[in-house]
């Protein structure tokens, strides 16, 4: 059950001096973040910029990183998701959702798994009826959008080890590629939109043109405005509380390592890792909340530990990138990201106007954002148009969350996908996304969360 692969020393030497190179990137990419001012004023983040200055230094265009190097990078990326997911479900508590919200937020819930299913069902059915017969491509290509786009960098960079199972070893680098066709997309686009909808008077808001907010504090130089340290209720001389927390994660790691193949071994049921850690986490909050030592846990501290992996992983799976391989499939990574585009920007300006009522656009910008790159995107966005949140916009998004965060945008469907498409072929997979697509789309209106808009809106 337990992996029997020897590790020798110099395996362990060659990999933190690997891990060094990587951090050292992120350093200079978030001195460069700080400095540069268009990088600071569309946010883009540091490990994109690491990862992006690991590329050009790589084996396909200087060359001073050797192919060695990268392939440890794209290996460690579909490792570290692991952790990111493990304890995703852990310490978690049901929000309380004001009651005159919960119309919206059932819309919200709708829209989220809608725009899955539309990231899905279209990019695959393309995949079979035109992509696949003229260009040969494999039909896991029709998974990387939604991957990319609603997943972001960090699934995008962790799906390797789902590729790596399933035998298409080009995945990574597409779902990579197309997360950052996404997040250009998703900022660029959101400014465009936002603009368009001034001068409409789709704005409730703003109501003046305007640009990415670029002036946000990015350091914190006085004493009021530095980030205040986590603790539990263990002290210090225990134990330190990132390792108390870091071993909580690798119990749920380990559980979900048994659960893997228990699933496997027994009911012949294939499933990535950083699922089935992912219950694991749960399970072992299920035994952890009964017990005092529920009072020691702390989700801030563990959205820290997950941030840590999550910039590793992004970095070495961006300067990973497989260019040939991107090359081979430009015509048809154009053809599917161009129909994204389009079908995104139909969604935000007509469908989503009917969901949210007066603050429709402010609303449509978090999903835009969050759909096309990550939710730091959108709510990117939203502040760009919303510069006080005086809108419902971020308390339904946040709401939200727990019905979604778990499925959608690097959940449990955008992991079993690729699965299911290889078991049961993308067809059938297509088809299915199709339909769950019409519902969500319906639902809405069946259930009274429909607003109807008048002429001058339009």
């Amino acid at each position: 059950m337990i992996p029997t692969t020897e590790i020798t020393g110099g395996m362990l030497d060659a990999l933190i001096v690997y891990v060094a190179i990587l951090g050292i990137l992120l350093l200079i990419a978030t001195w460069l973040r700080l400095r540069v001012p268009i990088l600071k004023k569309y946010h883009i983040p540091a490990a994109l910029i690491a990862g992006i200055i690991g590329l050009i230094l790589g084996p396909h265009f200087i060359g001073l990183i050797p192919s060695h190097i990268t392939a440890c990078w794209s290996a460690l990326s579909g490792r570290l998701i692991v952790f990111v997911f493990a304890p995703m479900l852990m310490g978690s508590a049901a929000s309380k959702v004001d009651k005159g919200l919960v119309k919206k937020l059932g819309g919200a819930c709708c829209l989220s798994y809608a725009l899955c299913a539309l990231q899905y069902a279209v990019p695959i059915l393309l995949c079979v009826f035109l992509l696949t017969p003229v260009f040969g491509v494999n039909p896991l290509f029709g998974t990387i959008l939604e991957q990319g786009w609603a997943g972001g960098h960090g699934t995008a960079g962790g799906m390797a080890l789902v590729f790596e199972e399933l035998g298409w070893m080009d995945g990574q680098s597409l779902a990579v590629t197309s997360a950052t066709i996404g997040l250009v997309f998703g900022i660029v686009g959101g400014v465009v939109l936002i603009n368009i909808g001034i001068r409409k008077g789709w704005t409730a808001i703003t109501k003046t043109s305007i640009g990415v907010e670029g002036d946000a504090k990015e350091l914190y130089p006085d004493e009021n405005d530095k980030p205040v340290d986590t603790h539990t209720a263990v002290a210090p001389g225990v134990v330190d509380n990132f390792a108390f927390h870091a071993a909580l994660i690798c119990v749920a790691v380990l559980v979900g390592w048994i659960i893997n193949w228990a699933l496997k071994t027994y009911l012949k049921f294939s499933v990535s890792w950083f699922v089935t850690a992912l219950f694991g986490g749960l399970l072992l909050w299920q035994v952890i909340k009964r017990t005092p030592a529920a009072k020691a846990v702390d989700q801030a501290t563990f959205s820290r530990i997950q941030g840590i992996s999550l910039e590793f992983l992004v970095a070495g799976a961006v300067a990973s990138v497989n260019v040939p391989v991107v090359v081979a499939y430009a015509v048809p990574l154009i053809i599917q990201q161009a129909v994204m585009c389009v079908l995104m920007w139909f969604m935000m300006t007509w469908y989503v106007r009917r969901l949210f009522g007066k603050y429709w656009f402010e609303n449509s910008m978090v999903y835009f954002g969050t759909f096309t790159g990550v939710a730091a995107t959108g709510l990117l966005l939203l502040k760009t148009c919303d510069p006080k949140f005086e809108s419902d916009a971020s308390t339904i998004f946040a709401a939200r969350s727990p019905f979604c965060s778990w499925a959608v945008g690097g959940g449990v469907l955008t992991s079993m996908t690729p699965v299911w498409v290889v078991q049961y072929g993308a067809l059938p997979v297509g088809i299915v996304y199709t339909v769950a697509l019409v519902i969500a789309l319906v639902l809405p209106r069946l259930f009274g969360c429909w607003h109807p808009v008048s002429k001058e809106s339009v």
